[in-house]
């Protein structure tokens, strides 16, 4: 017959046991059970001064965080800290103690698509960057007035157009103005490989050059397919001493991107950009020049054409012309299209 000392011992080894195993079922509960109290997916934003107690009581006030002591007890044991970095996470519903330290040890910041289409101005450039990105519009805007800035990257701000390339980009919410500029001037020079500049002399154009009249391009069509006869039409006018006549660089000169008909009073306009008034191209790009566009000058389609008028079907193409009597029957046909549909 047991003793009593043996009988208390083994109750209490027992119930050491049971302790034991309560334990861990509550610890298994926490670490496996979700550690916030949210229904759908939201962001946390981490600042350059963050560290696990601030995040912890961050955690608690915007995504109630459930365990706050065993999330600093893991993120201790899983040395978080010195890998916390700056920008916004992306935390989830059914997301365990162990996946929320892992998301901030492991800076599993979250990102976003930045699209940049042809075409664009500098303003809705900044405005998208602005929507995508923790700096507000305006910071955007400055840095493309930045000219020392600039000029550490080889452009101004007049041919800054020209160090852009439209693209999708997948970037970190924190990126900086200065940061993304940098980014797409890697990403200009690697779209000019030797291939590209090797064929700068056939158009007697600089890399530049290349781009002012590639966004002209960009806003006269978005046909690709006539991208390059239109090129070669505005090539031919540089190599006579023509004046480019580009009604594309009237509605920049003019601020009016919205223009629907060329008169001759928007001729008028005092700019560099009036391409009607100056010969050879203007100081920088009208717009963000598509890469097809750029392409297009690159490969310009070589033929006779000085002149082009907008198809009178709006179909987006263009009737060419290598003599102004011809051209004046085209023009004249457009014209009437466009009283009909009532386009002043």
């Amino acid at each position: 017959m047991a003793s009593p000392t043996l009988k208390r011992v083994k109750t209490l080894v027992f119930i050491l046991i049971f302790l034991i195993i309560l334990v861990f079922a509550a610890g298994m509960y926490i670490f496996r059970s979700a550690a916030l109290n949210i229904n759908r997916d939201q962001y946390i934003v981490l600042n350059s001064e963050s560290n696990p107690i601030s995040l912890s009581q961050q955690l608690e006030r915007e995504a109630g965080l459930k365990f706050p002591k065993f999330f600093l007890f893991l993120a201790d044991q899983m040395n978080m800290a010195p890998f916390m970095k700056k920008g916004r996470y992306q935390v989830t519903p059914k997301m365990t103690l162990i996946e929320l330290v892992r998301l901030f040890r492991e800076g599993k910041m979250k990102t976003a698509d930045l699209v940049i289409a042809p075409g664009i101005s500098l303003d809705n450039f900044a405005s998208r960057c602005g929507s995508k990105l923790e700096a507000d519009t305006i910071s955007f805007y400055e840095i493309l007035e930045d000219e020392t800035f600039l000029s550490t990257l080889g452009f101004t701000s007049q041919t800054v157009y020209a160090m852009i390339l439209p693209d999708k980009y997948n970037v970190y919410w924190h990126e900086t103005p200065d940061e993304l500029m940098i980014r797409l001037k890697k990403e200009h020079d690697k779209f000019w490989n030797s291939e590209r500049k090797g064929k700068l002399e056939r158009c007697g154009l600089t890399q530049l050059e290349v781009s002012i009249l590639a966004s002209i391009v960009s806003k006269e069509t978005n046909k690709t397919d006539e991208m390059p006869k239109i090129a070669g039409m505005y090539i031919n006018r540089l190599k006579i001493g023509m004046p480019l006549q580009a009604d594309p660089s009237v509605k920049f000169a003019l601020n009016q991107p919205g223009l629907k008909r060329i008169l001759n009073e928007h001729l008028q306009v005092e700019s560099p950009y009036n391409t009607y008034k100056n010969k050879g191209l203007p100081p920088g790009p009208i717009c963000i020049p598509g890469k097809a566009s750029i392409d297009a000058v690159l490969n310009f389609e070589e033929h006779k054409f000085i002149y082009m008028c907008a198809k009178e079907d709006f179909s987006g193409y263009h009737n060419f012309a290598d003599n102004y009597n011809t051209h004046l029957k085209f023009a004249a046909v457009y014209r009437k299209a466009l009283d009909a549909r009532g386009i002043k």
